[in-house]
């Protein structure tokens, strides 16, 4: 059987490959000139491997470590904890005040839905922690980690996703040590010729027989099924031309796009790695353990979620502003000159960093993406879950769906 499978980021990448191990033929139309999506790494001057996007693998994301185990790919620890950030003070949240503060979250979010779905996430935050919500360390990660308007995403399914049934508290994330992107660059090597490079899709047309999308090179390809992985911005754009189940349309139409920048930057020093929270902002930057694990490596990340963070960097003029904030009060490391600025708003094939439920989201929109709408399957972030793995989880269930037609 014939395939096409349009975004060639970890959710199409994985949907490609896992339909090309059981035989298939599969063509895969990638818009950038490379793979990855968000999945994104490069080298700074002195050798150590960033990552523009996704970064961070948690000990339950089982997928990209069984792939990664698979392809032989070696995943360090970060030597430091992401839901919890040193404060400029000097004082550090302990583990339990973690998960006491997002129980609180849940009961506000729990209370709130007695009056429907529809309070935002500032509208959670309010209720859970009262008038100075903005100032707490949680809120302000929380926010940060979203990337969209606090008023705009539903604070209800957000609570629910960060606090996920079953859900225990564990640190010890870690990274690929050759970058990230190590895993996209492998599936695209193991698919050779299938992956088509430069190849934006511009439109999806489908009857019962064939699906035909076609791109702004002008070329056309057809199938007998096809996995739409872009991300939720260009999806946004592609489905006036299908036939979609309404709970579908309503999913895709009401979520929200959320942006973010990174700024990675040389360093150098002793010190341990640390993860520390900018001082009366709600941004932070960190540094990891080197492969000896005592001490950071030679590369600092800052990151800023959400427009209004960003909007304070005055990222329109580059990253000066952001890079003397990052000097200023990362003083346990010598920051240099060097750096690469990633800003996910302003790239063309992205369009933002992580999606979000928005405000019309009910929970039965949840499971929409575990079906076929026909011989067409969707994959992505905005169809599971925000993190690497849920990508990756994503375009395996999207090729099983269809493989079971």
């Amino acid at each position: 059987m014939k395939f096409l499978v349009a975004g060639g980021g970890l959710a199409g990448l994985n949907a490609a490959w896992e339909l090309k191990k059981k035989g298939h033929e599969v063509i895969l139309l990638e818009a950038n000139s490379r793979v990855g999506g968000r999945c994104w790494s490069e080298e700074l001057p002195n050798g150590e491997i960033i990552e523009h996007g996704g970064e961070f693998i948690s000990v339950f994301d089982h997928t990209i470590r069984a792939i990664c185990a698979e392809f032989r790919l070696p995943i360090v620890g970060l030597g430091i904890p992401f839901d919890r950030r040193h404060q400029v003070d000097g004082s550090f949240p302990k583990s339990e005040e973690l998960t006491e503060t997002m129980a609180k979250m849940s009961d506000a979010a729990a209370r709130l839905v007695k009056n429907g779905y529809g309070a935002s996430l500032r509208d959670v935050a309010r209720e859970a922690f009262g008038p100075d919500y903005e100032s707490l360390p949680y809120c302000q990660k929380l926010f940060a980690t979203t990337t969209c308007d606090p008023d705009l995403i539903n604070g209800y399914a957000v609570a629910g996703k960060m606090q996920r049934e079953g859900y225990e508290y564990v640190e010890h994330r870690g990274r690929v040590k050759q970058g990230n992107d190590a895993i996209a660059k492998e599936i695209e090597r193991r698919l050779g010729d299938s992956v088509r490079l430069n190849m934006p899709v511009t439109r999806v047309t489908n009857t019962d027989a064939v699906v035909t999308m076609e791109t702004a090179n002008g070329e056309s390809f057809s199938a007998d099924r096809a996995i739409i992985a872009v991300p939720l911005p260009i999806l946004q754009q592609l489905i006036d031309t299908l036939d979609l189940p309404a709970d579908m349309v309503k999913a895709i139409k009401g979520r929200q796009m959320g942006a973010a920048a990174k700024l990675n930057i040389m360093v150098s020093g002793d010190a341990p790695p640390r993860g520390v929270q900018a001082p009366n902002a709600p941004w932070w930057s960190w540094t990891t353990a080197d492969n000896g694990g005592d001490k950071q490596r030679g590369a600092l990340t800052a990151y800023a979620g959400g427009k209004k963070t960003m909007s304070t960097l005055s990222l329109e003029n580059g990253a000066q502003v952001w890079l003397e904030k990052v000097r200023n009060y990362r003083t346990d490391v010598t920051v240099s000159d060097d750096y690469i600025l990633t800003n996910w708003a302003e790239q063309p094939f992205t369009k933002g960093a992580y999606s979000m439920p928005g405000l019309d989201w009910e929970p039965e929109l949840d499971g929409v993406f575990n079906q076929a709408a026909g011989n067409i399957a969707f994959a992505g972030e905005h169809t599971h879950f925000a993190s690497l793995n849920g990508a990756l989880e994503s375009g395996a269930r999207a090729a099983k769906l269809l493989t079971l037609i």
